[in-house]
């Protein structure tokens, strides 16, 4: 058994406020439409990085319901904490409530780079009984490209869409842990889904999940 690192006590700041209202009381598509798959495309913004203390790190969550009960996966960011603490480089985590069931990495170093923007794009997906989490199209200046491989994690599932899951639960629970000061922003740019007919959809956020963060 290993302890949650989730804050779940995080709070939602100012003008996010109405947003966030309609993010947790609605899901991305009408009930009547089978989601077989969901992309969040994140951005974060680092101002000054500290190469030597690891700083900073991020921690982002992802879950096919709306809540942190069951499944759900992390993405870690210029840390990796399974089964020990590693400073630098990314990792990818399956949790089911507070048991940590499977992890995978990149020892891709630590942030160095002075305004370095880093996009990826975090995807679940269900298929054929499978639930697959995987960070795809990473960019950053200290990185370079990254995602897929060493960062995707796929486990047997009972699900057979992603109705249950809410931005929401991402928005409040993803948070930059350490350094924050050094930091700009943590934007969710937009969110993009495919339902069962093959079509895709699209919303444009953006939202800054992090209002406290430093300008």
């Amino acid at each position: 058994m290993k302890t949650n690192p989730v804050r779940r006590t995080a709070v939602c700041q100012g003008t996010l406020l109405g947003t966030l209202i309609l993010l947790v009381a609605t899901p991305v598509v009408a009930q009547s439409s089978k989601i077989l798959q969901i992309e969040e495309h994140w951005e974060l913004q680092v101002g000054g990085p500290d190469s030597e203390r690891s700083a900073p790190q991020a921690t982002m969550v992802m879950s096919p319901f709306d809540n942190l009960d069951g499944l759900y996966f992390l993405f870690t960011l210029n840390h990796q904490t399974v089964p020990e603490y590693h400073a630098g480089g990314m990792q990818v985590q399956l949790w089911e409530g507070d048991t940590e069931l499977d992890a995978a990495g990149s020892d891709a170093g630590t942030l160095s780079q002075i305004n370095d923007n880093i996009r990826w794009v975090q995807r679940l997906k269900v298929d054929g009984g499978n639930l697959t989490f995987e960070i795809l199209d990473g960019t950053s200046a200290s990185w370079g490209a990254f995602g897929g491989g060493n960062l995707s994690l796929t486990t047997p599932t009972s699900l057979d869409s992603l109705n249950s899951y809410r931005p929401a639960v991402t928005i409040t629970e993803s948070e930059v842990g350490y350094a924050g000061n050094r930091v700009q922003a943590l934007i969710l740019q937009k969110l993009v889904w495919v339902t069962e007919d093959g079509e895709s959809h699209e919303l444009v956020a953006p939202i800054d999940i992090d209002a406290d963060l430093d300008p």
